[in-house]
């Protein structure tokens, strides 16, 4: 079967002097639209949306760290062992789940600090992370930065050395997907407070398992990528974030 996505090399632009290329632009771009999204949620669950926006920022910057200090640590540590200083390049490679883990990190602080419910605003947060993923994962399969194993599958993108699985098309396909879910439960279904982000975490952490089985080139312990790893302790709280929301909800009602 021929790939039915032709190669191509990832759109850029100068800006300032500086090269910005697609990533940097979809990234962004997910950001900014997960944080709007977050905030109008936060409103229509009476909750106050300033909180959201007093959030972003600190989120941003835990995100970011964790992401470029597990993919040094646990994707190439070789690049420490030739120069311990790469670790303040923030901008040189970077790995999802270790954002997950920086931003829940400094997700804890902040409420802690601030003295609001993490569960009061937990699902609003859900409700813009998903479409902000779809949006920055667009930006990864526009640079192919996600490279699978070779395929003949009807949507591998036909790389210069053969078709192959790009991983980045297909978690934005997933994360559009989970976008509905996660409105739809809370719009429509009005979900206890925590099922919504137990729910995203829980669908996300299960298919990212499976889907990592697909990736070329990563760092693998005991045949899995430290991702999959991951990917089960966010299928875990997943589960434990419905089962506290569901439990919750029925105190409530009592």
């Amino acid at each position: 079967m021929i790939a039915l996505i032709p190669y191509f090399e990832q759109p850029e632009t100068t800006l300032f002097g500086s090269r910005l290329q697609a990533w940097d632009v979809f990234v962004f771009l997910g950001f900014a639209l997960g944080v709007f999204i977050a905030a109008r949620a936060a409103r229509w669950k009476r909750r106050d949306p300033a909180v959201v926006l007093d959030y972003a920022p600190w989120v941003l910057l835990g995100g970011f760290a964790g992401a470029h200090l597990v993919h040094i640590f646990f994707y190439e540590p070789a690049l420490f062992q030739e120069n311990p200083w790469v670790v303040l390049y923030i901008w040189s490679g970077l790995s999802s789940f270790g954002g997950f883990l920086g931003a829940t990190l400094i997700t804890l602080v902040f409420f802690r600090r601030s003295n609001e419910s993490f569960w009061s605003y937990c699902d609003p947060l859900a409700v813009g992370m998903a479409p902000a993923w779809t949006v920055a994962r667009i930006g990864c399969f526009l640079a192919h930065d996600h490279k699978g194993v070779e395929s003949d599958f009807f949507l591998a993108v036909d790389f210069p050395l053969g078709p192959r699985h790009d991983l980045g098309l297909y978690e934005a396909g997933l994360s559009f997907l989970l976008s509905i879910v996660v409105a739809w439960l809370f719009f429509r279904k009005r979900s206890p407070d925590g099922t919504v982000a137990g729910t995203l975490c829980f669908l996300y952490g299960v298919v990212r398992f499976f889907l990592d089985f697909l990736r070329a080139h990563d760092a693998r312990y005991g045949g899995l990528t430290p991702a999959q790893y991951g990917a089960v302790v966010l299928a875990l709280l997943g589960l434990y974030m419905v089962a506290h929301g569901l439990r919750f909800g029925r105190e409530q009602k009592t």
